[in-house]
């Protein structure tokens, strides 16, 4: 079964303030793909629908950002906030906010976020959910020009931060010890207490590959093959170990 977008599309709000859930309904019906659902202004009740009914997306006070522990199976969340701060936003977004939408809410700004939103939504839903789900179950490998999702959410524990991880700006993944890193384009590092082969599940296998037992590399950021060195940038590579050669040389070819 094939979902379509032009079917309403589950958005919940939560926001105590009624001035501006009037102005964002408002904003918000002018997209004939989204259906409001739920309109709540305490984090219990919307917590109680969103493990109910698991809608798609998301605005809600950054100030309820504890809602998100409680939450089994997150949605695209979108921030609504009166004002820039540059730290707080920064948290707010490895936490497992997609954006952030500042008051006064413009239409434009709202523009940009749904069609970034959408865009993700789309080209997820576009593969049959038959196929995804032995996907997930089954940690299958599918045909690279099949569409895939470009961001996986990764909900921590109440000592560990929640994180919505885009797959274009990861290089690789690496276990080290009883945890996974992550290793983002820009220098950054995350870790995981995770195996490395159920966290590399959450990640798209035509993108995604494992060439030894401890690397799992994105194969959009390799840069060359050296005999059997992996080339990642001018100072990083691995060694592709014998066991995942040929896997590793049939999706470089595609």
């Amino acid at each position: 079964m094939l979902h379509n977008i032009n079917v309403g599309i589950p958005v919940v709000i939560l926001c105590e303030d009624e001035s501006k859930v009037d102005l964002l309904t408002s904003l918000l019906s002018k997209y004939y793909s989204l259906e409001i659902a739920f309109v709540c202004h305490h984090s219990a009740e919307a917590i109680e629908y969103l493990n109910k009914h698991h809608p798609t997306i998301l605005f809600m006070d950054t100030d309820a950002e504890d809602v998100l522990f409680d939450i089994k199976k997150p949605p695209f969340i979108v921030g609504l906030c009166d004002s820039v701060n540059t730290k707080k936003v920064k948290h707010l977004l490895k936490v497992g906010f997609l954006e952030i939408f500042y008051a006064p809410f413009s239409e434009k700004d709202l523009n940009s976020i749904m069609g970034k939103i959408l865009n993700i939504y789309g080209t997820y839903n576009t593969v049959d959910q038959r196929t995804m789900q032995r996907i997930e179950e089954e940690n299958l490998s599918y045909n690279a020009n099949q569409p895939v999702a470009k961001s996986t959410f990764i909900m921590g524990t109440r000592n560990e931060e929640s994180i919505r991880i885009v797959f274009d700006n990861v290089l690789y993944l690496k276990k080290v010890g009883n945890q996974v890193c992550v290793y983002f384009e820009d220098g950054e590092r995350k870790y995981f207490r995770s195996n490395l082969k159920m966290f590399a599940s959450k990640f798209p296998k035509s993108m995604f590959q494992k060439i030894n037992r401890s690397v799992v590399v994105n194969m959009n950021k390799v840069s060359g093959v050296i005999k059997d060195r992996i080339l990642i940038s001018e100072n990083v590579s691995f060694e592709l170990s014998r066991s995942f050669k040929k896997q590793f040389k049939k999706v470089l070819q595609m």
